[in-house]
C-alpha cells in the first residue's frame, strides 16, 4: 500500500482490487495475487523519474472509470492521473460508492472526484508561488460524458446522480477546469481502472514516468 502511495502508480489498479477482499479472499484471489507479486519481483527496481521538460503544461490530468467493472456488486471504478510539467505528481484508483447506469455517469462520477484532486493541486501550486492563469486541462475519452459536463442546465440522463457530482460544471464556468477529448488509445488513467492485456498495461505504464 506505501509503495502505491508513493511511487508506484501501475500498482493502484491491483491493491483497490485486493483490498476489497481482505476479510474474504478466496483461492482464486490468492492465484491472482501471486501473479502480481510476480510482476513485483521482476521489477523491483522500477522507480518514478521525473525529467526536466519545459514543453509539458505546468498542470494536467487524466481522468477514466471502468463502468460496472466488479461483477460482485456491479460497481465502477474511477482512476485519475495528474501531471505537473510532464512529471507524475498524483494519482488514484477509488471504487464508487454506488452503481452507475451507463458509462457516462461512471464517467461523469470519475471526473469529479478528479476534478477535486485538480482544485487541491492548483491550491498547492499557488502555495508554492506558481500562479495557474489558464483552466487545468484533464483528458476525458467519454464524449458523452464531457457533453454533460459542459451543459448548463440539468439533463434527464443524469437527473438521479447525487447533487455533490454536480459541481464540476461550476468549476468549468469559472474558469478552473477544462476537459479535453482523448482518444481510449490515449487515456493513460486506464491502467488506474483494471487489469489490461500485458502489452497494453506496459505501454501506458511507460507513459506515468516509471523507469527500471
Amino acid at each position: 500500500m506505501y509503495a502505491t502511495t508513493t511511487s508506484r502508480p501501475d500498482l493502484s489498479a491491483a491493491v483497490n482490487y485486493f483490498s476489497g477482499f481482505q476479510s474474504c479472499a478466496s483461492e482464486e484471489h490468492w492465484s491472482h495475487l501471486k501473479r502480481v507479486l510476480r510482476y513485483i519481483r521482476g521489477t523491483l527496481g522500477a522507480k518514478l523519474v521525473f525529467r526536466r521538460s519545459g514543453e509539458c503544461k505546468l498542470l494536467q490530468g487524466y481522468v477514466d472509470a471502468d463502468w460496472a467493472g466488479d461483477v460482485s456488486d456491479r460497481r465502477s471504478t474511477s482512476g485519475f492521473l495528474f501531471y505537473v510539467y510532464g512529471c507524475l505528481v498524483s494519482w488514484a484508483s477509488r471504487k464508487q460508492t454506488s452503481v452507475a447506469l451507463s458509462s457516462a455517469e461512471a464517467e461523469y462520477v470519475a471526473l469529479s472526484v478528479g476534478a477535486t484532486e485538480a482544485i487541491w493541486l492548483r491550491m498547492v501550486l499557488q502555495d508554492l508561488h506558481r500562479t495557474l492563469d489558464e483552466p487545468t486541462d484533464i483528458l476525458e475519452d467519454n464524449q458523452a460524458c464531457i457533453r454533460v459536463a459542459e451543459e448548463e442546465k440539468p439533463t434527464k440522463r443524469l437527473k438521479h446522480v447525487d447533487v455533490r457530482w454536480h459541481f464540476i460544471r461550476t468549476e468549468i464556468q469559472r474558469g478552473v477546469i477544462k476537459l479535453s477529448y482523448v482518444p481510449t488509445n490515449l487515456q493513460v488513467a486506464d491502467i488506474m481502472t483494471k487489469a489490461l492485456p500485458g502489452p497494453q498495461f506496459a505501454n501506458l505504464r511507460d507513459k506515468l514516468g516509471l523507469s527500471a
